[in-house]
């Protein structure tokens, strides 16, 4: 029997939920059959065992004098059977086994990516009839107790005990514990026991409490979790507070009533054709069978696959998005109501009994919110169904606790309030507004409704920190960092909403309104057209991942400019619904938005983003705030270098799978991203190292990653690049890129590390070849040939298929190579192929103070980019210059934009206009006839000053800890005063964001800085 360790369990995949129910013999074992049997005695016989109780009385059970036991197929929750005890009051069922408990590093409130896995105790238990009283689970040596806790039992149907030994019960645990005890309560009567786990290793933020164990895992209220895990406090909130009881004006119930009318109306109903036959038999299908989330993540990995089809569940997601297909169908076709509403109560029937319900947690809720949308969207519409069924009190009363509605009352005053906000919008939201809506009476209705419309306000606002939520500069988070996928997710979910609410009483503020609009709009910026680039990507790397056309649709006939956005982004092959609002849009006289043009430094991200005609440049980073990539069990496992200084170039606002762009994942190899300067390992060593931890969100000790913009129009991305010690702590780099109009220059120095194995890289383009004998343009000379390596070249300029240029200075190894690339998968680790045409430039292995200079011209052609190399050898005509280029500073100035960018690395003196930045810092410079055009950026977020002590051992940066667990979370960004010293005599106007000083024959600038956010002054002669 194969040792089950926290060890082997992540590298399993610690969230076995994720494990797929198929596979041979999945029939026999969902039908109880002899493979079923092998699984059971398998199951029975590891060591703790696990006890399926499905064929027989265990051996390891004994009952007391006045109890029965035996095995009955009248309920179960895992198979066919569950053990059936017929027991007299507090008679005993002992069962005996080693429990194998050993200590663990958790501590309540550890850091959320590292927390490891906790031993955990795990029981079904089915209750005929609720009874106020408990089963009383001991653990210990023999007749010694040495843990016990209670399981209230005021419930009928299934319930789900998953309690951690060490935290969660009463006493303390002893490695020696060989013996349970289960008490039955003081009412004689029979109770079913099924899938008893003595001890399985499980996340310790998974378990949650509710009304069966109301004392259970208490640190889940404030985990990033507690939007699920906390619905007993939720519950409790909603039964001791009152919203405001003044009377409703007559403006609330007018608002209130056409809130009504435009829910139903416009919102929640859709035309289907019921098939009534067909949902009959999807009801039938369901009935009868398990109901689980997340309830497989108890599994043991090693029979996990197994069990999962053993037990054969049914999702709730599948059950509540029957709900909703009824509901729809119910308001559709009044003649078949009396069909489809006793269908509907049949799929109640069936979730309560499950224990869906009100009071139960199930184990673990993780998720909840997608896994009942179709619950909340439905109840409203079969509410006098359900009133007429007597079950209206009841479903609303699921409906509030599954919806966590109490949290409006809960305020934001504790570590994680803000956390996951946008799994709320996408998910949850609905279902407090239609609980809202089902409340009794108008007054009732109005009162909550304020509750919910001020919660909504505060959650709108901007977030301080790296906690989840909108940020200043109109990027958005979630997972403590910047995820536009999640981002546009709660988005589509919160706009319907918004929309409902609007035009009246109950609307979110214009501040709220503002905030959720800005951060929007700033979407269809950082994507193009539709898809976002890779290096924003998460850990979904896929290429397909794009912003949502629906909060846009919906919020479209309340904006304008959201509208004209929306007549943009319109697919090719727009909904009948879609082609109505864009007619009403278009007779209201509102034209499509041009693609977004100009340049957005968005330093909560560390992203430049830059655009014109269709196309998008973006150059991304990471920081000691912001993770450099998400990495989870079964995705991204190759993402380590996705924000080294990624640049990528998207054309024509084509999808980024699309050969315009030139990514697509089979063949991918992770090493070489765009613009990044990094140590080239193989797939095996790139892979992510998940043991001992949940995820995988590094954090490097360098402040210094971000963008400045001047004019709204061009800008620039520096980055201090050092490597986390977990993979690569030796490796350094000072980054910068300098974009002017459709020009980019990319320069390199400092680049260090110690890796004698592997070599070291600067990748300058990978591209997808649509055939293999497209051709890549190496000095005029058009390579067709395929396969095609070239480790050494000495190429003046290259033009990749994609019509991007590249002019390299002289004095670099540049490698090309045209092959047939492997690669892996990054989700499934996979084998993958494809035919690239890749370019690098090699700074061997170990490199000390390596440098790199290279130029993009995008939508090249060959005689642009001859003619662009030829200029640069000549200083008159160059079209642009590198005035400096080490350690301390990249200054480079552009020719035809008259532009000099300054990435400025440490204090240091410069030369020309610019003569001292006491602060890491960028800047770009235009000269205007005797005046001057400054733009600053300090991009260092501030968060904390310092460093993070608990981050270093000895004055060694470790980085042990994620972004979840860092004090300084929520902290919001400090000012600092950035002085800028000029050569002559300058002065700002009033209103200016600066203040100029003179200072014998230079000037000095003051500017205070905060949020990463760019500053521009004009500047005149000082008289």
């Amino acid at each position: 029997m194969v040792e089950i360790t926290r060890r082997t369990v992540f590298k399993a995949g610690a969230a076995s939920a994720f494990l797929a129910a198929g596979g041979p013999g999945t029939a026999a074992l969902a039908a109880g059959g002899p493979a079923g049997e092998g699984l059971e005695q398998r199951a029975m016989a590891m060591d703790p065992p696990v006890f399926l109780l499905e064929s027989a009385v265990p051996p390891h059970f004994t009952a007391s004098s006045g109890s029965t036991l035996s095995i009955g197929d009248q309920v179960a929750v895992c198979g066919t059977r569950s053990l059936r005890w017929e027991h007299a009051s507090r008679d005993v069922i002992t069962v005996r086994a080693p429990l194998r408990w050993a200590p663990d590093p958790y501590r309540l409130g550890d850091d959320q990516a590292w927390q490891g896995l906790v031993d955990a105790f795990c029981v079904w238990v089915h209750n005929a009839e609720p009874v106020d009283d408990v089963l009383r689970f001991e653990f210990g040596r023999g007749e010694r107790t040495d843990l016990w806790f209670e399981f209230r039992l005021g419930f009928s149907g299934w319930r789900t005990a998953w309690v951690r030994y060490a935290y969660d019960m009463h006493g303390r645990p002893h490695p020696d514990m060989d013996t349970l005890r289960i008490i039955a309560p003081r009412r004689a009567g029979t109770l079913h026991l099924d899938q008893l786990m003595l001890n399985v290793p499980l996340r310790p933020d998974a378990p949650c409490r509710d009304h069966q164990l109301p004392g259970i895992a208490p640190e889940g209220d404030e985990y990033d979790n507690q939007h699920w895990q906390a619905l007993h406090r939720f519950d409790r909130l909603l039964a001791t507070v009152e919203p405001d009881p003044s009377p409703p004006t007559a403006e609330e119930l007018a608002s209130l009533r056409a809130l009504h009318t435009r829910y139903h109306d416009e919102y929640l109903i859709a035309q289907v054709k019921p098939d009534v036959p067909g949902l009959t038999a999807q009801v039938a299908a369901l009935e009868g069978r398990p109901t689980h989330a997340y309830q497989a993540q108890i599994y043991p990995v090693e029979i996990a696959a197994e069990l999962k089809a053993f037990v054969n569940p049914v999702t709730l997601r599948a059950c509540t998005d029957l709900m909703k297909t009824l509901a729809q169908a119910y308001q559709a076709t009044p003649a078949d109501r009396p069909a489809l509403a006793a269908l509907y109560l049949r799929m109640v029937a069936h979730l309560r009994e499950q224990g869906w319900t009100k009071g139960s947690c199930q184990g673990t809720i993780h998720h909840l919110g997608y896994d009942a949308r179709g619950l909340y969207d439905s109840v409203y519409l079969m509410r006098d169904a359900l009133r007429e069924a007597g079950e209206f009190e009841r479903v609303r009363a699921d409906l509030e606790w599954l919806s966590g509605l109490g949290r409006i009352f809960r305020g934001f005053g504790f570590r994680m309030a803000r956390g996951s906000m946008m799994d709320l919008y996408n998910t949850t939201v609905r279902g407090m507004l239609a609980a809202v809506l089902l409340r009794d009476g108008e007054a009732g209705q109005v009162a909550y409704l304020r509750a919910l419309r001020d919660w909504l306000n505060a959650t709108l606002l901007p977030t301080d920190g790296i906690q989840d939520g909108i940020k200043p500069d109109g990027t958005a988070f979630h997972h403590v960092g910047f995820f536009p996928d999640y981002v546009r997710d709660g988005f589509s979910g919160l706009a319907p909403l918004v929309y409902v609410l609007h035009g009246g009483s109950f609307a979110i503020s214009a501040q709220a309104y503002g905030w959720l609009r800005k951060a929007l709009l700033m979407q269809r910026v950082y994507a193009n057209k539709n898809h976002w680039p890779i290096s924003i990507s998460g850990r979904n790397p896929s290429g397909a991942t794009a912003l949502s056309i629906v909060p846009f649709e919906w919020l479209a006939p309340i904006d304008d400019e959201i509208a004209a956005a929306f007549l943009r982004l319109l697919p090719g092959n727009p909904t009948q619904r879609q082609k109505e609002l864009a007619a009403r849009l278009d007779a209201r006289g509102i034209t499509p938005e041009p693609a977004p043009s100009g340049a957005w430094a968005l330093n909560y991200a560390a992203l430049a983003v830059q655009r014109r005609d269709e196309w998008q440049v973006t150059v991304r980073g990471h920081n000691r705030y912001l993770w450099s990539t998400e990495i989870y069990v079964g995705a991204n496992w190759y993402g380590r270098y996705n924000t080294y200084g990624q640049i990528q170039v998207l054309h024509r606002g084509s999808p980024v799978t699309n050969q315009d762009s030139g990514y697509a994942q089979p063949g991918w190899d992770w090493n070489r991203r765009p613009g990044t300067t990094v140590i080239h390992k193989p797939l095996e060593k790139l892979k992510g190292d998940l043991t001992g931890a949940i995820e995988e969100m590094l954090l490097t000790d360098s402040r210094f990653a971000g963008a400045c913009t001047i004019d709204g129009r061009n800008s620039m991305f520096a980055m201090d690049l050092h490597g986390h010690p977990k993979y690569d702590g030796s490796h350094r780099a000072r980054k910068s890129v300098f974009l002017f109009d459709d020009r980019v220059v990319a320069l390199g120095t400092g680049i260090t590390n110690d890796d004698t194995a592997d070599e070291t890289e600067t990748t300058l383009f990978q591209t997808r070849l649509p055939a293999r004998n497209t051709p890549t343009v190496v000095d005029g000379t058009a390579v067709t040939a395929f396969p095609h390596e070239q480790l050494d070249g000495g190429s003046r300029w290259l033009l990749d298929d994609k019509g991007i240029g590249y002019y390299l200075a002289s004095g670099q190894k540049v490698a090309l190579t045209r092959s047939a690339q492997t690669s892996r998968n990054n989700a499934t680790e996979e084998p993958t192929g494809g035919d690239f045409a890749t370019a690098w430039i090699r700074h061997g292995t170990a490199p000390c103070d390596g440098t790199y200079e290279y130029a993009m011209v995008v939508n090249a052609t060959a005689e642009r980019m001859a003619g662009f190399a030829d200029a640069m050898g000549d200083a008159a005509r160059a079209p642009y210059r590198v005035l400096r280029a080490d350690t301390a500073a990249h200054v480079v100035r552009d020719r035809d934009t008259g532009i000099t960018g300054y990435a400025v690395f440490e204090r240091t003196r410069l030369e020309g206009l610019v003569r001292e930045v006491d602060t890491p810092s960028m800047l770009l410079v235009r000269e205007e006839g005797e005046t001057v055009v400054l733009a600053v950026c300090d991009p260092d977020l501030r968060l904390y000053g310092g460093i993070d002590h608990d981050q270093y051992e000895k004055g060694r940066y470790v980085g042990h800890y994620s972004p979840w667990s860092r004090p300084w979370l929520a902290s919001p960004s400090h000012p600092h005063r950035l002085r800028v010293t000029l050569d002559g005599h300058w002065r700002a106007d009033a209103g200016q964001p600066c203040r100029a000083r003179v200072t014998g024959p230079h000037t000095v600038l003051e500017f205070e800085t905060a949020h990463g956010r760019p500053l521009q002054v004009h500047l005149k002669p000082a008289t």
